[in-house]
C-alpha cells in the first residue's frame, strides 16, 4: 500500500510552496504534516517535543515565509485534484475568526457586534467540491483586518472595493486565475448563499464561461417582453411546475424533521441591476429556479424556499435539479468552518503573538480541516475505495487494533485491504461515535477528529517501532 497519510498529503499541499529557501519549506512540510496528526489550535497541543514546537514558532513567526506563500501552495494542489473534472463545484462563504488579544497588540481588528467588543481576523473562504461533492481543497483564502469602528459613509455611497463584496469578488477571481493555471480545462460553478445577492457579484461571478448559482435575497424587478417591469417573485408565482421532489429535513433548531414536499418553477428573466451609488442601471439575463414546500410544513413555521438565480442552461428537467443539487453542495463550506473553528481544529485558540503568524497558522489548519472533511464524504459518497488512498498503512493498522484489540491485526493485515468506510467508521467508534441510528446520521466531523487524534499517536508508535 502506498503511504496516504499525513506525510504525502503535506508534501502534496505545501510542497510546492515558492519559498526561496528549500529549509524553510520543508520546514513548512513537516509542520503540516505533525498538524494534520494532532489538529489543535494552540501550537502546543500539537507538538509535543521542544525541538518541534521551536521550530513551528520558527516557521510561523519567520518573515522569510509569508503567509500568502502558504496558501498559495495549497489553492495550487487543490486545483491540481481538480484539473481532471469537467466542473466543480465552488463554495464561497464568510467567517470570522475571534482570537484572544487583551491588549491590541497583535494587529487584530473589531468582529461582532459593538456591545460584544470582539477582536480577530475576517477570512473569506472558497472550497472547491468534485460533481459528486467530494471535497478537493481551497482554491481561495482572504483574510483581513476591519478597521476600528468610528462614524463611516453609508454603504450604499461606497464603491465596491471599500465594501466587503470585494473579498466575495477576490475570491472568485483568484479561484479562476489558479484553475487557469493548473486546471485550464475544468469550468468552476460558484455557489453563494444570500449574501452574495449583490449586483457586483451577479456580474462577475460568470466570467471566463463559468457558472454561478446565486441564491436570492432582494426584491428583484425583471423586465418583460413588452418592454414592463415585473416583481419576480410574483413572475415565479405565474409559472407553471416543472417538477416535484422530496427533501428528507433534518430537525434543527425551531424546524422539524420530516420529508419535504418540494415543488419546482422555473423560468429565464432579464434582470434590472442597480447601482445604488451611481443610480446606472443595468440588465442581466439569468435562469431562475425556484423550489419551494407545499403541503408538507409544519404548524407555526415557515415553507421551505429557495430562489437561485444561475447563469447555467435549465433546458430539460435534470438541468433544474441538477442547479438545486449544486446550490445544496454550499452546505459544505458550512461544514468545513465548523470543523476549522469548533471541531477538529478550534483554530480560534490560536494564540500566536501578530497577525500574520496567526494567518501563517490559520491557513496550515484549514488545509487540514479540508483533509478531515474530505476523508468524511468519501467515506459517505464512495464507501468501497481502498483505505490506503486517504490513509497510511500505520494508520489503517493502528486503527484496526485500536478498535478490534489482537483481532485488528488480520482486519488490517489480511489479503483484501480495508474500505475507506471500514476504517472511517472505527475511527470514528473510537472518537465517541453511537451509531446512525442513535446519532441520527453517519459520523461527523468532531467524532472523526477525535478518534483521529487516538489513531495518529498509535500510528507514529508503530511507525517508530518499524525504523528501529
Amino acid at each position: 500500500m502506498r503511504d496516504a497519510g499525513p506525510s504525502s498529503w503535506a508534501l502534496e499541499e505545501f510542497g510546492g510552496a515558492k519559498i526561496a529557501d528549500g529549509r524553510w519549506r520543508r520546514r513548512l512540510i513537516s509542520v503540516a504534516r505533525q498538524a494534520a496528526r494532532r489538529p489543535a489550535g494552540r501550537v502546543t497541543e500539537t507538538f509535543v517535543s521542544s525541538a518541534e514546537r521551536q521550530g513551528a514558532y520558527g516557521l510561523l513567526e519567520s518573515t522569510a515565509v509569508g503567509a500568502d506563500e502558504v496558501g498559495k501552495a495549497m489553492f495550487e494542489a487543490c486545483a491540481r485534484r481538480s484539473a481532471d473534472s469537467a466542473f466543480v463545484y465552488c463554495a464561497v462563504d464568510g467567517t470570522s475568526l475571534s482570537l484572544t488579544e487583551r491588549d491590541r497588540s497583535k494587529g487584530f481588528g473589531p468582529i461582532g457586534s459593538r456591545a460584544n467588543g470582539g477582536r480577530g481576523l475576517k477570512v473569506m473562504n472558497a472550497m472547491v467540491l468534485s460533481p459528486d461533492g467530494v471535497p478537493l481543497g481551497i482554491s481561495s483564502q482572504r483574510y483581513w483586518i476591519r478597521a476600528e469602528r468610528g462614524r463611516r459613509q453609508h454603504r450604499d455611497k461606497l464603491r465596491p472595493t471599500q465594501k466587503e463584496t470585494q473579498h466575495w469578488l477576490d475570491a472568485m477571481k483568484q479561484t479562476r486565475e489558479v484553475m487557469a493555471k493548473h486546471a485550464p480545462s475544468t469550468r468552476c460553478w460558484f455557489q453563494l448563499d444570500r449574501e452574495g445577492d449583490a449586483w457586483p457579484m451577479l456580474k462577475e461571478a460568470g466570467l471566463d464561461k463559468h457558472w454561478f448559482t446565486i441564491r436570492a435575497c432582494q426584491k428583484r424587478w425583471v423586465f418583460q417582453t413588452d418592454g414592463t417591469r415585473m416583481d419576480l417573485w410574483l413572475l415565479l408565482r405565474q409559472q407553471p411546475v416543472k417538477t416535484t421532489y422530496a427533501l428528507e429535513v433534518r430537525a434543527a433548531g425551531q424546524r422539524k424533521a420530516r420529508e419535504a414536499n418540494m415543488v419546482v418553477r422555473a423560468c429565464k428573466v432579464t434582470l434590472q441591476i442597480r447601482d445604488k451609488r451611481t443610480k446606472e442601471l443595468s440588465r442581466l439575463d439569468v435562469n431562475v429556479v425556484q423550489a419551494i414546500e407545499r403541503g408538507t410544513t409544519p404548524v407555526g413555521e415557515t415553507p421551505i424556499q429557495w430562489t437561485l438565480l444561475t447563469n447555467r442552461p435549465i433546458a430539460i428537467i435534470k438541468d433544474l435539479t441538477d442547479v438545486i443539487a449544486g446550490y445544496s453542495m454550499r452546505w459544505r463550506i458550512e461544514e468545513l468552518h465548523r470543523t476549522w473553528k469548533s471541531g477538529a481544529c478550534s483554530v480560534e485558540e490560536n494564540q500566536m503573538r501578530s497577525a500574520n503568524a496567526a494567518i501563517k497558522w490559520a491557513t496550515i489548519l484549514m488545509g487540514v480541516a479540508a483533509r478531515i472533511e474530505r476523508i468524511k464524504q468519501l467515506s459517505r459518497q464512495k464507501p468501497d475505495l481502498p483505505a490506503s488512498d486517504e490513509f497510511s498503512p500505520a494508520e489503517i493498522k493502528a486503527a484496526a487494533l485500536l478498535y478490534f484489540g489482537k483481532a485488528g491485526k488480520a482486519k488490517a493485515g489480511g489479503a483484501a485491504t480495508p474500505t475507506i468506510a471500514d476504517v472511517t467508521l472505527w475511527i470514528a467508534y473510537l472518537g465517541g461515535y453511537t451509531g446512525k441510528t442513535s446519532s441520527g446520521g453517519p459520523p461527523g466531523s468532531i467524532t472523526l477528529s477525535r478518534g483521529l487524534k487516538s489513531v495518529r499517536a498509535a500510528a507514529q508508535a508503530i511507525e517508530a517501532l518499524a525504523s528501529d
